[in-house]
Order: C-alpha cells, then sequence, then structure tokens
C-alpha cells in the first residue's frame, strides 16, 4: 500500500478503536500508538524526522484533523472519543464495489468486485458510499460488493444475495449512492430524476 493508503487505513483503525472503548476518552498517544500497531508503519514511513517522530506517525497525527471535521471523532483535554456518527463509521465496510454489466464502461471487467475502477468512495455529506459515471443509453445490472468481494453482496431493494438491480439509462451522468444500513442503492441522474 501506498503511505496515503497506510495513512487512510491508519484513520479507520483510529475511530474503530475508540468506537470499542465508547464514551471513554483515551490519550491521542495512546490512539496514534495502536493504529501503529494494526496498520504497521512501512520502511519510508518509519524513518525518524527531527523532533524524534517517526514520518508516518506525523502524517498520521496531522491527519487526525479530518476525522474531527467530519464529525467523526472528539479532542479534548482527557483525550479522544468517538461520536454518534463515527461510531456507525467504524462498523462500515472497508471498500463497497457497485460491479456490473457496465464494468467495462469504467475501465473495468464486468462484474468485477475487485476492481479499483468500481469501488464508490464514501461521502461523510451524505453518509453514503457514492459513484458517478457517464454511461451511455443502455439496460444495465447491477449489485454492490463487499470488500472487493461477493461473500457479501446485495441486490434489489437490499436483499443479501437477492436479484440483480436493473437501470435503463437514457444516457449521460448517473450517481450511485449505497446506503449501508439498508443495503440499497439509489440512482440519480443528471437532471435529477430519482430511478
Amino acid at each position: 500500500m501506498s503511505a496515503q493508503d497506510n495513512t487512510a487505513a491508519r484513520l479507520k483503525a483510529i475511530v474503530q478503536i475508540l468506537a470499542e472503548q465508547p464514551g471513554a476518552p483515551v490519550k491521542g498517544t495512546e490512539v496514534l500508538a495502536a493504529a501503529v500497531a494494526r496498520v504497521p508503519l512501512s520502511e519510508w514511513e518509519s524513518e525518524v524526522l527531527s523532533g524524534g517522530v517517526a514520518r508516518g506517525v506525523k502524517r498520521l497525527s496531522a491527519a487526525t484533523a479530518t476525522l474531527v471535521k467530519e464529525g467523526f471523532i472528539l479532542k479534548g483535554r482527557t483525550g479522544w472519543t468517538v461520536t454518534e456518527e463515527g461510531a456507525r463509521y467504524a462498523t462500515a465496510p472497508d471498500a463497497v464495489a457497485l460491479a456490473g454489466s457496465f464494468g467495462h464502461r469504467l475501465g473495468a471487467e464486468d462484474w468485477s468486485a475487485a476492481a479499483d475502477q468500481v469501488q464508490m468512495a464514501y461521502s461523510p455529506v451524505s453518509q453514503r458510499w457514492e459513484l458517478t459515471a457517464q454511461l451511455p443509453a443502455g439496460t444495465y445490472e447491477y449489485k454492490v460488493a463487499i470488500d472487493r468481494s461477493w461473500e457479501e453482496n446485495y441486490g434489489a431493494f437490499g436483499v443479501r444475495n437477492g436479484a440483480n438491480h436493473v437501470l435503463q439509462h437514457d444516457g449521460g451522468v448517473v450517481t450511485f449512492r449505497y446506503d449501508h444500513s439498508s443495503n440499497d442503492v439509489a440512482v440519480t441522474v443528471l437532471d435529477g430524476a430519482l430511478v
């Protein structure tokens, strides 16, 4: 993994660590150490900078500001705690793919659950996983695959291992939004009509 991927994995680990101890403030240094224990530093990240702090730990410490900004954690004098929003994020999957018959349109193989091109991005604003794509007119089928595998997948109406979602699309930009609490997908086309 890249240093950026490692930092992102450690940020999620921080939220998970705090969610495992709800309500109990934990010292920031202890949280950072526990996150690094879960996602070890690479050789480059282990390089000690002036001030005696490893590069990866310094990057992680600075990046925790995004967790505060997104409302996932609170930092106080007595320590760090997880918010309700953070607790939801902690149990969210690491990856959500929109795998279907349009995979080749996104640069992946059709029905690939592992390809980077079909991975959805988590939006803290909508609290949904999102993917926006330009698709030509046609009928498409798809499912949501969790953590880059078909072991856990959701079809129409959020049914596990259920029937494929079907999208009849007139062509253009379309945004898919996956809600992990309902396991269902909402689709919005460019003109704002809900499909």
